[in-house]
């Protein structure tokens, strides 16, 4: 019997076709200039909040090269150094952070402007949790 657990990396990170419309709307709605910047910050506040990213619900839409939202290489790092990934590859544990967190930066954002500071106090108080 094989093992399903992968351990090489991907060389395209994305997000699941439902997430990857509200990152759209994310922009449109002009909270992000970039869908790269609101995907990076879904990676940094679920990082901050210190998110266990289940596995990404098929279908899924890969959105971007590595090199396009990594180019030095931080989030990789912040990654690696930060969290215990069980063994998960630092991009694909990068695809589900920014799962996670661009649906939360989406919830936010309906209730008209995204509140940067509520945010990041709520990761803080889950940061004590941890």
């Amino acid at each position: 019997m094989m093992n399903s657990f992968v351990t090489e990396d991907i060389s395209k990170v994305g997000l699941s076709e439902r997430v990857d419309a509200k990152l759209k709307r994310l922009q449109e709605e002009k909270h992000f200039t970039d869908m790269r910047d609101a995907y990076r910050v879904g990676i940094a506040l679920a990082i901050a909040c210190g998110i266990r990213p289940p596995e990404i619900i098929p279908p899924k839409v890969n959105r971007y090269n590595i090199s396009q939202i990594d180019e030095d290489k931080s989030i990789e790092t912040a990654i690696s150094l930060l969290m215990d990934t069980e063994g998960v590859p630092p991009y694909r544990w990068a695809e589900r952070l920014a799962e996670w967190g661009v649906e939360r930066l989406s919830q936010e954002s309906e209730k008209g402007q995204i509140d940067f500071l509520k945010l990041l106090t709520e990761a803080k108080e889950n940061a004590k949790d941890i």
